[in-house]
């Protein structure tokens, strides 16, 4: 495998020394850090609220996402370690202050007692999950009544397309109406090379039908 192949499959879980440059370039490149605060935007965090981040990466959406939420608390998980290690330091204050928590674990097996989330976000990171049905269930269960999820999907492997991506969009939003999201959208967002699809939907207040 060449070094840039290595590099690539950094991050799907980066680890080591090329895990850390994969980081870097998840927390520096334009696109990267546009889509993920562009979802964190749709969301519309409001203070107070309890916000679920998964995969987390370097950090940086959870920095702007403590920052809407502030007095609440912003949790994070994600499987690797070194993207912990980087989170951790980009997030230190936040943390010392209670703001944010950051975890070791994966979407497919959640870390128990997470408690029930205002708003829930993830980018780039639900075509790794081996059981999306499951894991939109699980999601769904998290989420407190009123509460509301964002998945954001850039297509970035080799000879990806626009289609590639409104495709990924279609099957996410298949996996939220099966787990009982309510209310599901499409928003898009023209980014090069290619355009992000964050899809949206809720978790309807007692009392209220949920549907897709």
């Amino acid at each position: 495998m060449s070094s840039d192949s290595r590099l690539v499959a950094q991050f799907r879980q980066p680890s080591g020394i090329l895990g850390r440059l994969a980081g870097w370039i998840m927390a520096t490149r334009g696109s990267n850090r546009e889509r993920n605060f562009w979802g964190a935007e749709l969301l519309e965090v409001e203070p107070g609220q309890r916000v679920l981040e998964l995969g987390f990466g370097p950090g940086v959406a959870i920095e702007r996402l403590a920052g809407a939420a502030a007095p609440g608390e912003v949790v994070g998980v994600d499987h690797s370690a070194t993207m912990l290690a980087q989170a951790s330091r980009r997030n230190r204050a936040a943390a010392a202050r209670g703001q944010v928590r950051l975890l070791l674990g994966s979407a497919d097996a959640l870390p128990p007692g997470l408690g029930k989330f205002d708003r829930i976000i993830s980018a780039n990171v639900v075509m790794f999950w081996r059981d999306p049905a499951a894991v939109f269930a699980e999601l769904h269960a998290l989420l407190a009544p009123g509460g509301q999820l964002a998945t954001t999907y850039q297509p970035r492997h080799s000879g990806a397309t626009p289609a590639d991506a409104e495709a990924m969009a279609s099957r996410i939003a298949a996996w939220m109406g099966e787990a009982g999201f309510a209310e599901i959208r499409r928003e898009r967002l023209e980014l090069k090379p290619l355009p992000a699809i964050c899809v949206l939907g809720g978790r309807s207040s007692e009392g209220a039908p949920s549907g897709g």
